[in-house]
């Protein structure tokens, strides 16, 4: 089962090469990604008072061949659905001791509505896209007294109930 996550594009970032601590192999290519997944109230349409804005990551040339013509094309508040796994490893502690680690390793990305806006790039995970804004407060509905008629108007009885 794949793992998804949606949300609104705030930056991307442009390739990057990562050295590879072993020198006979090839260094690392990589993309990033930083959403705006912070939830709404389905029923007020207010947003959470708690921010989710994950930076993901796009690694590897099978995966930036197939990834990199939407990444490129992506512009600030984007809809976009990225498809990921969680990969699980355990590794060997200075201190001798078994630890764990888990990472994400997202695989896909598909535009989900297109906003109008310019591209942001970053670097170095400094953003320069402007701050959020609170989303607006829906309007209440007028209320309006309910059509029905009232005892001794016509087409009303005098019914106790």
């Amino acid at each position: 089962m794949a793992n998804q996550i949606s949300g609104r594009v705030i930056a991307v970032s442009k390739l990057q090469t990562v050295a590879s601590a072993d020198p006979s192999k090839a260094p690392l290519k990589k993309r990033e990604i930083y959403i705006d997944c912070t939830r709404y109230d389905p029923y007020t349409g207010e947003r959470s008072q708690y921010e989710n804005k994950p930076l993901l990551e796009f690694a590897g040339d099978k995966v930036l061949d197939k990834v990199s013509p939407v990444l490129d094309q992506l512009q600030k508040d984007d809809i976009v659905t990225i498809s990921f796994e969680l990969v699980g490893r355990s590794y060997q502690g200075n201190d001798g001791k078994k630890k764990f680690m888990t990472g994400i390793r997202c695989y896909d990305i598909a535009l989900t509505r297109k906003a109008g806006g310019q591209q942001q790039y970053f670097d170095n995970h400094q953003v320069t896209a402007p701050a959020p804004q609170p989303a607006p407060q829906p309007e209440p509905a007028p209320m309006t007294e309910a059509p029905f008629p009232q005892p001794g108007q016509e087409g009303g009885d005098d019914l106790p109930f």
